[in-house]
């Protein structure tokens, strides 16, 4: 493993240590300062949007492992400041910030992983998401302990903590890896990339939208369908995350084994949609075999994200793909907030069968536009630039 890579792997550690500890030390902040912080989750994506918006012409002018590397920091100033902020305002504040420093992180690391890989793009993002899914399943059990000890500071402290690492790692495998060509045509979405990356740029957000319906409600479902108490249903979330990181180191091993990317998506996608749809069956009658079904079905949707992005960069230069990514991103978090939106419309439960099957229905649909690709074909010059 590379000193590259390694970083990465701690940056990648930090996105779902961030992204895990806002939400989940909510209620002992607010029992700390006295006022309600909810605000601070809107906050965190916002902040996120923003990052995202950041990081294409950051990586205009810097490398990607640099700028990841500062968006580490972002987060690592902003959890320190969120430790020890006095007041719901200054809480609220810091979570924003260290949301921009998540999305530009994000963004980044996606390019960063191109340029350190030594094979395919979407093997190396499969496996060093599997990091988040495992970092966020383990701080919200952090956070449970620390409120115990009437300590909610010191897990955004041991985060803040973790970034730092990162950081340090990210600036050290920077030293290993040549500067990054000048990009060779306008800072912009060439008209060819555009229509490569199509059928890709919708499919992400349908599946962020998709992962999110469960990664947001994953304490609400299993306590409506097994009528868990609040306390037993909060772990939902780290069984979630749990179970994402099962299906990404899963879906990573699958390709060490010849497996290629684009097979192990509509796999994955196919699983997904199969055992949503038997949910959809179960629940009504058998609620606890259609939760096992859930389950089954979030792991198989673990790798799906990594395997769309790394799909799409595997198709272009390095100068493509920095912007390609911050694009790809953003869409992706519109599609985070609007599609549990619509479903919950649709449906109005988020643990009835009919949640179930609509997400089956979507992964149906971003199955059939990742067979797309087949029909275009790469314009000239999309190689890697090694000149």
């Amino acid at each position: 493993m590379t000193p590259a890579i390694r970083g990465l792997g701690a940056a990648f550690a930090g996105l779902g240590a961030t992204a895990a500890v806002i939400p989940s030390v909510l209620p002992a902040i607010e029992q700390a300062i006295g006022a309600s912080v909810v605000a601070a989750v809107p906050a965190l994506f916002g902040g996120a949007f923003v990052g995202l918006l950041a990081s294409e012409p950051g990586l205009r002018r810097l490398r990607p492992l640099h700028l990841t590397a500062i968006g580490c920091l972002l987060q690592a100033l902003a959890l320190a400041g969120a430790a020890f902020a006095g007041t719901a305002t200054a809480f609220i504040v810091f979570a924003a910030i260290a949301g921009a420093g998540l999305g530009l992180t994000e963004s980044s690391a996606s390019v960063a992983s191109k340029i350190a890989s030594t094979t395919s793009t979407a093997t190396v993002l499969t496996a060093l998401t599997g990091t988040v899914a495992v970092a966020a399943a383990l701080t919200p059990l952090l956070v449970a302990v620390a409120a115990g000890l009437d300590r909610p500071a010191l897990v955004l402290s041991l985060v803040a903590a973790v970034q730092l690492v990162a950081v340090a790692g990210l600036v050290a495998g920077a030293r290993g890896t040549p500067a990054p060509p000048p990009p060779r045509h306008p800072p912009r979405i060439r008209r060819a990339t555009a229509i490569v990356l199509l059928p890709l740029a919708v499919a992400l957000p349908l599946y962020v939208g998709v992962e999110s319906v469960f990664a947001g409600w994953s304490a609400v479902i299993p306590a409506e369908l097994l009528q868990l108490d609040a306390a037993a249903a909060a772990l939902g979330t780290s069984v979630f995350w749990g179970l994402m990181a099962v299906g990404r180191f899963a879906s990573a091993a699958l390709q060490q084994y010849g497996v290629t990317p684009q097979r192990a998506l509509l796999i994955a996608l196919l699983s997904a949609a199969g055992l949503l749809g038997l949910a959809a069956l179960l629940v009504p009658a058998a609620p606890g075999l259609g939760l096992a079904a859930v389950a089954l079905a979030v792991v198989a949707l673990a790798p799906i994200y990594a395997l769309v992005v790394g799909v799409a960069l595997d198709r272009l230069d390095t100068d493509d793909s920095a912007g390609a990514a911050g694009l790809l991103v953003t869409f992706g978090v519109i599609g985070g907030s609007v599609v549990p939106a619509a479903v919950l419309q649709i449906t109005g439960d988020p643990a009835a069968s009919g949640t179930f099957a609509v997400t089956a229905l979507l992964c149906l649909v971003i199955a059939a536009l990742s067979t797309l690709r087949r029909g275009i074909t790469r314009p000239a010059g999309m190689g890697n630039r090694t000149g």
